[in-house]
């Protein structure tokens, strides 16, 4: 997960908190160097006095009564006159535990090493008196307390069964002697240093971190009251009925100047724009609907007066001409089209304004499916149509013409809308329909489906809209009813939601299947 998909707390917090460990991170970093550079200052510095010293003889303890045995090699000639005079500094009193002195004439290395408790110093191994070697004398500036010869740079050396030293080589003519003391406690200072710094720095960049979520936190608080009125219109209802748009950011958190003042304002502003806009299309759906239902009514009675007429010619039509007795037929029968059409649109207008009225009487659904199934047996006798209802009788609460119509209609579309020889079955059974919070209520399902070529995939999320359509395979062939308007799955929704019920499709190439859910009486 990328570090733009986290919440802006989350992201202000851990951003924070990685600043703090940097600067942490680095401020322990430069502490440790400061402690390390003092530290060995001072052991450059014991270093330097203990080889200067060292070098002119001036050791500590000596004088009147210092020993000068070294108890070395023994040998008389130079050689072993220069290793005794470079290792018999260590047998003086007062040398530092650890101090060591390795001396190398040409005839091979001796060294030795002071301990504290020893009375004597001890003899330094081969592996230690090689490593101690391999330090090149004058690559450094001359020594100014030694007495000729060069000397290197001070420099940390592992020696093998001592540890870490800090040493220092010089060169006398041919002879390469290296002192050195032990580096441990500066190490071990080091280390504790480096610990105790990584531990404050680690609990600073915590405590840190935590002020720091709930500063963030209470400075978010405004940008949190923003997003929750956004929130809340999100699940304002605002497809059907009047459009009520009164939620706004309040207003000390819509003043322009910072960044929660300035998104603040323009959700405000975007809100403005949407109240505007749905008020408007508010008022164009109202228009349109009294539009719709003002023309339904007073095309009712012109369309009466037609039909009329046309039904007075029908005991003279034998006597007419062929012409003009079929043209009053096509007139009755476009009038009959008319009327259903202006019915359904006055009936559909009524349902979207709330107008309709309704009843709660107990409806047999059991014994109006088998009327049902029965007419369409009659009206389409090249479908198969079966149906399954139990032996108890199933009622809903509801009117009587208004489950019939819904029912008539899904029932209609699905022998209509498919070709001859297709399976249509009708079923009906008591369920239980979940209320959230609520304990189950009963309801009746009924559902119709059919084996037919299935409704098409770009009408299926639009068929309980109006004037919605099928392909011409589907369409309704001309005839007394005329063509599918399109009207009646949005009727027959309307009316579900008048009972308080619902009504679901799922459709695919397999077929079509219709579901009713109506609360049970």
């Amino acid at each position: 997960m990328t570090l733009r998909r986290w919440r802006l707390q989350t992201r202000l917090i851990v951003l924070a908190g990685l600043v703090l460990l940097l600067v942490g991170a680095g401020i322990g970093t430069a502490s440790w160097l400061s402690v390390r550079g003092s530290l060995m200052s001072d052991l450059d510095a014991q270093l330097t006095s203990m080889t200067s010293h060292a070098r002119s003889g001036d050791g500590p303890g000596s004088g009147p009564g210092a020993t000068g045995n070294p108890g070395t090699s023994g040998g008389g000639d130079g050689s072993s006159a220069a290793v005794d005079s470079a290792l018999r500094y260590l047998f003086q009193p007062g040398v530092g535990d650890g101090a060591l002195v390795v001396v190398d004439s040409g005839d091979g290395g001796e060294g030795l090493i002071a301990e504290a408790g020893l009375s004597r110093p001890r003899a330094l191994s081969a592996a230690a008196i090689d490593a101690l070697l391999d330090v090149e004398p004058g690559r450094g500036a001359s020594d100014s307390s030694a007495s000729g010869g060069s000397a290197s740079a001070h420099e940390s050396v592992r020696v093998p069964g001592f540890g870490a030293y800090r040493v220092v080589a010089f060169d006398d003519g041919g002879t390469t002697t290296v002192y050195g003391v032990p580096q441990g406690s500066v190490d071990g200072a080091l280390e504790r240093t480096a610990w105790t710094t990584a531990f404050v720095v680690l609990i600073g960049v915590i405590a840190t971190a935590a002020l720091m979520a709930v500063i963030i936190h209470r400075q978010l608080r405004d940008l949190r009251e923003v997003a929750r009125t956004a929130r809340e219109v999100t699940d304002l209802e605002l497809s059907a009925g009047e459009p009520e748009l009164a939620l706004r950011v309040p207003a000390d958190l819509a003043v322009p100047g910072t960044e929660v003042g300035d998104v603040g304002a323009s959700v405000n502003r975007m809100l403005d724009h949407v109240g505007s806009a749905l008020e408007e299309r508010y008022r164009g759906t109202e228009q349109m609907r009294r539009f719709v239902a003002d023309a339904s009514h007073e095309l009712r009675t012109p369309i009466a007066t037609i039909r009329g007429w046309a039904d007075l010619t029908r005991p003279y039509r034998d006597d007419l001409p062929a012409e003009v007795a079929t043209s009053l037929a096509r007139i009755d029968s476009g009038a009959m089209r008319m009327s259903s059409l202006v019915d359904d649109l006055l009936l559909l207008a009524r349902l979207e304004a709330g107008r309709q009225p309704t009843s709660e009487d107990t409806v047999d659904v059991s014994s109006l499916l088998i009327e049902l199934v029965e007419d369409a047996h009659v009206v389409n006798p090249d479908h198969s149509i079966s149906l399954d209802v139990p032996p108890e009788a199933l009622e809903v609460r509801g009117e009587v013409d208004q489950v019939r119509r819904v029912v008539s209609i899904v029932l209609t579309n699905a022998c209509v809308h498919t070709p001859p020889g297709t399976r249509v079955h009708i079923e009906a059974q008591a369920a239980h329909k979940p209320v959230s919070g609520q304990l189950p209520s009963d309801v009746v399902a009924i559902r119709i489906s059919d084996d037919g070529q299935g409704i098409p995939p770009k009408i299926r999320d639009r068929v309980f809209d109006r004037f919605v359509r099928g392909d011409p395979s589907r369409a309704r062939q001309d005839g007394a009813e005329g063509g599918s308007s399109g009207l009646g799955l949005a009727i027959a929704a309307g009316l579900v939601d008048l009972m308080h019920g619902s009504i679901a499709m799922s459709s695919s190439d397999a077929g079509t299947t219709f579901e009713l859910r109506l609360p049970a009486a």
